[in-house]
């Protein structure tokens, strides 16, 4: 596999990558990567193109910040390219208030505000330390009360560069499973359970478990976690003993709940299988 990847994230180019049969070709903006399959015979032609648009009010916006970071760690700041061309960055500039704000500024012109505080924090969090605080609609104003919560446990407190764990999804909540079967036995097919999920309430959290078909609590995957607003969990057919749960009908079931009071539980099936001796 051929990587490449780009540093400036003042250029925009193209490559086409000519692997004789087909032509593979991709565009690349700022610090994007893509690869392309391995080959002994290949050419690069790199075009500059589209002249890069000078920013303006609403192109930018603060996207997750983190402003106690934990020991050894540092603060981030992470943006979002709201519109639909690519911007010229060489006249942002980034200020940071004692008083807990993050600006956005470009040619002495406020792009972009965020007041925060720790009291924005997800009241159930007991360490705050590490925790970042995610955009949840860009849509929204940035200082409108519900619009920024605390990154989700379920993806490591902290997303930067990758999609918003409390990013707005849906209106729909559900939990299913990629497959109703799994065969943990190292063949690389299903050899996880998977149970993928949305939930419509940001900031919401949840607990997973797996249990036998005569009810025996056989795994614990996460105990009044917050979850983001999508994401899946993964069991490998291990108890909580470290055993290999026996082949058989599991029952998962995944509880979520908000601090509002709102409950909803998620029931699905699934059939460890195996060879049998």
């Amino acid at each position: 596999m051929v990587k490449i990847t780009l540093i400036s994230l003042l250029l925009h180019v193209k490559f086409m990558f000519n692997l004789i049969n087909p032509i593979f070709s991709t565009e690349i903006v700022g610090n994007d990567f893509t690869s392309i399959p391995k080959t002994s015979n290949y050419k690069i032609s790199l075009n500059k193109s589209r002249p890069l648009k000078i920013i303006s009010k609403g192109d930018i916006l603060i996207s997750e910040v983190l402003f106690n970071p934990r020991t050894g760690g540092v603060d981030f700041v992470e943006i979002y390219n709201h519109s639909n061309h690519e911007i010229d960055l060489k006249e942002l500039q980034l200020a940071n208030a004692n008083t807990g704000s993050v600006i956005l500024l470009s040619n002495n012109q406020v792009l972009d505000r965020l007041d925060y505080n720790a009291k924005i924090h997800h009241p159930l969090i007991q360490d705050e330390d590490g925790v970042s605080l995610e955009r949840v609609s860009f849509s929204l104003s940035t200082n409108d009360p519900d619009n920024f919560k605390s990154a989700a446990a379920s993806a490591g407190f902290a997303t930067p560069t990758y999609k918003n764990s409390q990013e707005r999804s849906g209106d729909e909540s559900y939990a299913r499973l990629l497959s109703k079967t799994f065969s943990p036995d190292g063949d690389n097919f299903e050899d996880m359970m998977t149970l993928e999920y949305q939930v419509a309430q940001p900031a919401s959290l949840a607990t997973a478990n797996i249990y036998s078909d005569k009810g025996k609590l056989v795994k614990k995957l996460m105990k009044n976690q917050t979850i983001g607003t999508n994401g899946n969990l993964t069991w490998d057919g291990v108890d909580e003993q470290g055993q290999k749960a026996a082949i058989g009908i599991y029952i998962v079931l995944f509880d979520v709940f908000d601090l509002n009071g709102n409950t909803k539980r998620f029931k699905n099936t699934c059939v460890l299988a195996g060879r049998l001796n």
